[in-house]
């Protein structure tokens, strides 16, 4: 077992709080589908058991290995599985059976690690689009966008930031049964999309980044990923609030964060090539971009011929 000691009734009570406090659609979908009534209740206690996982690890302060643990007991009840006594193997195995189950209540799920914490994305609506992706130095790709709407919850990162971060989409090739393809949060991205430069350059350029890379150079590690792709970012936007001043503020040298992680080491990388180093955010924003632009085409055409044998 686990070791938590909290009353449960305490720890749902802060659950149905916290989810209180999320933005809409989340929050008007996810209250009422973990109240006490909830038409569903499967679905209620899979959802407080990803949310009494959050408030153990961001309120209570529990140890990420103490409250996954109570989450592989609480999903294991859920779906019938005993457990091996592997915390990892175990979540993962009963995730298998909540995306089945999810997918008959008519729900999407996808589980996992949103490194470095464990949470699911759920939702109840998928449309499609095809884009034609225009890249710095690699073939425009052509990518399909399944448009996720009406989420239950959307990972770990948005429980805790209510709303203000958390993924805007990510991508998928060879992972049955999921569709190849982008997948991207509908409500992040409002229309016109074509013409909304977070979506055409956050999700598309960056995203289809991955696609390119993910042929040219396969094996590649997350963080790796990710330092390419948020290079191409900087060169698709046009001034430094727009992506640079995000970087900046979210930029730390942790390998087990990956984004963060890419965002420490351009910033390093940009500081190596700069006369005069910024440090700090308004030194960071007072570099003419289209300097930060053209050291980042050269970061990433760097990269590039790191990675590709000689010929």
């Amino acid at each position: 077992m686990t070791g938590t000691s909290e009353p449960a009734a305490d720890v749902d009570g802060a659950v149905r709080a916290r989810a209180g406090r999320l933005p809409e659609p989340t929050r008007g979908l996810l209250t009422a589908a973990i109240a006490l009534d909830a038409r569903e209740p499967w679905v209620r206690d899979a959802l407080l058991a990803y949310g009494r996982l959050w408030i153990r690890r961001f309120e209570l302060d529990v140890p990420r290995e103490t409250a996954e643990a109570a989450l592989a007991d609480e999903l294991c009840a859920l779906v019938g599985r005993g457990r091996t006594g592997d915390d990892d193997a175990d979540v993962t195995a009963a995730e298998g059976d909540l995306a089945v189950g999810f997918g008959q209540r008519g729900y999407a799920f996808l589980g996992g690690r949103t490194p470095p914490e464990l949470g699911a994305y759920i939702w109840s609506r998928t449309d499609e689009q095809r884009f034609t992706v225009a890249l710095p130095r690699d073939e425009p790709q052509e990518v399909t966008v399944h448009l996720m709407h009406d989420f239950l919850i959307r990972g770990w990162l948005h429980w805790r930031t209510l709303g203000e971060q958390g993924a805007g989409g990510w991508y998928q090739q060879d992972n049955p049964p999921w569709a190849d393809g982008l997948y991207a949060v509908a409500e992040r991205y409002p229309e016109p999309r074509e013409s909304n430069m977070a979506f055409t350059v956050s999700l598309l350029g960056h995203e289809a980044q991955h696609v390119a890379d993910h042929h040219a150079f396969p094996g590649l590690g997350s963080g790796e990923l990710e330092y390419r792709a948020k290079l191409v970012e900087l060169i698709g936007f046009t001034s430094a609030e727009e992506r640079l001043a995000f970087f900046v503020a979210d930029a730390v040298d942790d390998p087990a964060q990956p984004h963060p992680w890419a965002a420490h080491h351009i910033l390093a990388d940009l500081a190596e090539r700069l006369p005069n180093p910024p440090v700090g955010r308004d030194a960071w924003l007072a570099v003419p971009y289209g300097e930060i632009r053209r050291l980042a085409l050269e970061l990433l055409d760097a990269d590039t011929a790191r990675r590709r044998p000689p010929s």
